[in-house]
């Protein structure tokens, strides 16, 4: 699989209001929304709070074939700065479960931006080329299509998906404030003086649950239904 974070992320120039230096990938889909075909049904009947803790696990997002990109996997991104994110949680229904990379680092992993061409257009590309592509239609023949709004990166992985380091993650998006993952293990620690301790043999003895070390080094971002907000 793909290496998401390479040695030398690139130096990009400043991003401007429009932009965000943080590229978000949701864990679940809008009500109504379909799946692509390719992706297994084990994982569509996963939670958005089941598929978030599957990554944080395993730090690997998943690349299955967009719609209209010609079979080429690809890990999908949404480029929405704060008000954007607002509109995309709100007004577009999106599920507020997933994981926000760097976009240095999703283009170091070999990510991009997407177009949105005419239909007509997006024909013509060649099939290792579709996948940069989401075209728009307004042939009232066939109905509206128009994906834009999701302003869409993609890592195409030819792989089935790409792995990370922890770090990569920068914030984790949630809408539980008391949610967690599965913890990874769990040790006994001195409640007073912090020392480890072999298990539960004395009083002051409280059990100590280790998490994932991508959940652990993240920002943690709580949308409350109206606003978003830090917690630890």
């Amino acid at each position: 699989m793909t290496e998401l974070i390479a040695p030398l992320p690139p130096v990009l120039a400043p991003t401007g209001p429009g932009q965000s230096d943080l590229l978000v990938h949701f864990c679940g889909r809008r009500e109504g929304s379909q799946f692509t075909p390719a992706v297994p049904d084990a994982i569509k009947q996963m939670t958005p709070q089941q598929r978030l803790n599957s990554i944080l696990h395993s730090q690997t997002l998943m690349a299955f074939p967009p719609f209209r990109a010609d079979g080429m996997p690809a890990v999908c991104f949404s480029d929405s700065p704060g008000l954007h994110l607002l509109h995309m949680l709100t007004e577009r229904g999106m599920k507020s479960w997933g994981v926000l990379l760097k976009r240095a680092d999703v283009i170091a992993a070999g990510g991009g931006g997407i177009a949105y061409p005419p239909e007509s257009v997006h024909d013509t590309w060649a099939s290792e080329t579709k996948v940069w592509g989401n075209p728009i239609r307004t042939d009232g023949a066939h109905g509206l299509m128009d994906f834009s709004w999701e302003r869409e990166w993609r890592i195409p992985s030819s792989t089935g998906g790409v792995t990370f380091q922890a770090g990569a993650i920068a914030a984790v998006l949630i809408g539980d404030p008391d949610w967690k993952p599965s913890p990874v293990g769990e040790s006994w620690v001195n409640g007073v003086t912090g020392q480890p301790l072999p298990g539960p043999s004395i009083p002051e003895a409280i059990r100590y649950l280790d998490y994932p070390a991508a959940w652990n080094i993240a920002t943690h971002l709580y949308w409350d239904g109206t606003t978003l907000h830090h917690v630890s």
